[in-house]
């Protein structure tokens, strides 16, 4: 039976409600006093007496109202505490000073893998003790915020907050630790942090050859073998690993790129595989994961991986064997489910015959190999990609251009483009901040090096359009005076430098529809 008596505050109220349950012989399971009521759970009282309990109880002076109630508020508390610490996702441990476990939702059993006799009522294993920082705070007072720790041999790191219980004189007298997942926290990140996901369906294309790689690649994403990418610089290869990793059974997990040729040496093997705190001049208080950490579940992307140096050649072959990661200056070992997909514009194999390249990473790393074919062996493709690159930047840049004119177009698709789309796309943009009409001219294509004064000519020959030789010679005539014209505005020093009179000069500036700047 469950009591609510309210009552106006008096010495003694307290003595007269124990009197009459003990004269009623009614034995008192607990009470909980408060400002002006009084809590009361005692033994179940008949039906036909509890109407003149009640009475008896209501006749005590200064009591004003008593009604019964479904549970006591300490029960109510704690079965609402209970409910918050299962429903959150992060661990939560509470110790007293003497390091017994006083609170433990599922998330920390889960995450610290303690065993139902290591919970409530029991001491905290001498280990977490000291790995979490309950033991640090317990004696110094110090709160920590999200320091990472290792928590053990196989779990690996969590993030953990620790904060100390004071007594109303300011000690210490217990700690309250919240552990967090790192995987957690790197999805986190991630969600907030990545661009929306690159697919198949992105990468456009027109040509067979490239309908023939994009088959191999959506076959081999549904395997979760080491990839090998193989194309010159500006392909798109990293396009082609993203579309990989979102068509894989990782996609919701992170994927992780690192450019191997930008990263010097000496941080190559920091950044792959992270650091403990202290281990080199410069380390960041309480370490970094490495990226093969921040990968754990999905996909990393190394690119440029002829770069990677001898030294850390070893090292990368032993975690593609094994499975598991060392931190720099550490002595623990985390397990890691990574796939990798490498990419190069380096002939590995030839590096492998100079001994430069490891044959055992070679072949560790060419289970699967994909070869992204360059823009000059795929025409279909320059006419397509130009048009959805001058699309895209005459919104970016707000600019009314439409289309190309044949010529300019006809220049596009008689390059040679080695710096193949990242060359095509970088041209585009170019193009689109000099127009001023509807229309992309000739003049408006600068290919090779010729802004800096190189005069590399276009291959403007065409077997597709059939053309005269004075016809080719007139395209050619224009491209000359446009480059000149470039580095002389004048047509006195443009007929010098071309052994014209500036009469002759101004006259083909005319025919082809060329001014002076």
């Amino acid at each position: 039976m469950y009591l609510r008596i309210s009552f106006i505050d008096r010495v003694g109220i307290v003595y007269d409600i124990t009197s009459i349950l003990t004269k009623r012989e009614t034995n008192i399971v607990s009470m909980e006093v408060e400002e002006g009521v009084v809590f009361l759970e005692c033994q179940t009282v008949l039906q036909d007496q509890r109407i003149g309990f009640i009475q008896e109880l209501s006749s005590i002076s200064e009591v004003q109202k008593i009604e019964e109630i479904s549970f006591m508020p300490s029960k109510g508390r704690a079965e609402q505490l209970d409910a918050i610490l299962t429903s959150v996702h992060d661990g939560i441990l509470a110790v007293n000073q003497d390091g017994i476990i006083t609170q433990c939702n599922p998330a920390a059993v889960r995450m610290l893998r303690l065993s139902a006799q290591q919970v409530q009522g029991q001491p905290l294993g001498s280990t977490l003790f000291k790995n979490l920082l309950i033991q640090e705070t317990l004696q110094t007072g110090c709160q920590h915020n999200n320091r990472e720790v290792f928590i053990a041999l196989d779990h690996g790191y969590c993030v953990v907050n620790t904060i100390p219980l004071r007594n109303k004189s300011g000690d210490v007298v217990g700690v309250v630790a919240v552990i967090r997942d790192t995987q957690d926290v790197r999805n986190l990140m991630r969600s907030m942090t990545t661009s929306l996901p690159m697919t198949f369906d992105d990468i456009p294309f027109a040509s067979p050859v490239m309908e023939q790689v994009l088959g191999q690649a959506r076959r081999y994403a549904a395997s979760d073998s080491t990839i090998l990418i193989n194309g010159e610089t500006g392909t798109g290869k990293e396009l082609f690993a993203r579309a990989l990793h979102s068509a894989s059974g990782r996609a919701n997990a992170a994927f992780v790129p690192i450019n191997c040729a930008a990263i010097p040496d000496t941080l190559q093997e920091s950044e792959l595989f992270g650091y403990e705190e202290g281990a080199f001049t410069g380390a960041v208080k309480g370490g970094k994961p490495g990226l093969f950490e921040l990968a754990n579940g999905g996909t990393l992307f190394l690119d440029e991986v002829g770069d990677v140096s001898a030294h850390l050649q070893v090292k990368l072959l032993r975690v593609l064997q094994e499975q598991r990661v060392r931190r720099v200056g550490s002595n623990k070992e985390v397990a890691v489910d990574v796939r990798i997909i490498a990419a190069t514009n380096r002939n590995l194999e030839d590096m492998v015959a100079d001994k430069t390249f490891r044959e055992d990473l070679y072949y560790r790393l060419n289970v699967i190999s994909l070869v992204i074919p360059p823009l000059r062996e795929r025409f279909e493709d320059i006419r397509l990609l130009s048009e959805l690159f001058l699309k895209h930047f005459a919104d970016k840049l707000q600019r009314s251009v439409k289309g190309f004119s044949p010529l300019a177009l006809q220049r596009l698709e008689g390059y040679n483009w080695p710096g193949n789309v990242r060359e095509l796309k970088n041209i585009i943009e170019r193009a689109v901040n000099l127009v001023d009409g509807a229309e992309v001219q000739l003049e408006h294509i600068f290919l090779g090096r010729r802004l800096s004064g190189s005069s590399t000519v276009p291959n403007l020959v065409q077997f597709e359009t059939y053309q005269t030789l004075e016809e080719r010679l007139g395209e050619i005539e224009r491209v000359i005076l446009q480059e000149t014209a470039l580095r002389f505005p004048s047509s006195r020093r443009m007929g010098a430098v071309l052994g014209l009179s500036h009469t002759a000069v101004l006259k083909k500036m005319r025919k082809y529809e060329l001014s002076l700047k």
